[in-house]
């Protein structure tokens, strides 16, 4: 009888170890999560009729028909915006994004184009009202993922970033599509990576370890000391 309550007992402290060790794993990956993805609707998959949430557009030229702005959506979820510029035009789908100062972010996207002239800039990503752009795609190319690294500025708090086809004095004509977009905190740019902005790739990252490091490495601890705690018999228990 004594044994059988003692695997009972075990088998109980088990499952309640088992459930605050996924209980734990589930609020460090929900963190994660928020700490990651900064663009609201990256993935484009909510909106009504031809405008997408938390998207506005804008263009140089501003007459109806110089430029059209749409969104679409398809089956499994995921949108896409696209310009035309049917005039040499700089038109764009734009997002304020809040930042915290001094630190490095990523911003990527999927970028297609079509008949996108090639004497001005083309289809890209871009931090408005800065010169900060990705690689540019012209004439008619597939979907390529397309990024750009920016360090702010000591007391910046956001930024504007945009899906752009033409620019600042480089007016173009064309088509061009975006999909799942992403802008996040992303580390340190690696030494001699393209299309970085605001610092040096070879700037020294943080001597400090990561709260992403610290919080799995005390939830690491805390479920060895379950595990120990609840499944390892008393040494007088054995003894007995």
């Amino acid at each position: 009888m004594t044994r059988a309550g003692s695997g009972s007992s075990c088998r109980a402290r088990w499952a309640a170890a088992s459930l605050v060790a996924a209980l734990a794993v589930a609020a460090l990956a929900a963190r994660a999560d928020a700490a990651g993805q900064l663009l609201q609707n990256g993935a484009l998959a909510d909106g009504e009729g031809d405008q997408p949430a938390a998207w506005r557009s804008e263009a140089w030229i501003k007459t109806p028909t110089a430029s059209s702005f749409t969104w679409s959506r398809g089956e499994e979820g995921i949108g896409v915006l696209a310009i035309e510029n049917r005039v040499a035009n700089d038109g764009g789908w734009v997002q304020t994004v809040p930042v915290s100062p001094s630190t490095w972010y990523r911003l990527s996207g999927w970028v297609r184009s079509e008949d996108v002239g090639d004497d001005h800039l083309g289809a890209y990503l871009s931090v408005m009202d800065t010169f900060y752009n990705s690689q540019e795609l012209h004439g008619t190319q597939p979907w390529q993922q397309l990024s750009l690294w920016v360090k702010t500025r000591p007391l910046e708090t956001s930024l504007r970033v945009g899906c752009r086809l033409g620019g600042y004095s480089s007016l173009n004509t064309g088509r061009a599509q975006f999909a799942l977009l992403t802008f996040e905190a992303a580390g340190t740019p690696s030494p001699g990576a393209p299309f970085v902005y605001g610092g040096s790739p070879a700037e020294a990252p943080s001597r400090r370890m990561p709260w992403m490091q610290i919080v799995a490495i005390a939830v690491a601890v805390g479920i060895a000391w379950l595990l120990w705690r609840y499944l390892v018999p008393p040494s007088s228990a054995a003894n007995t």
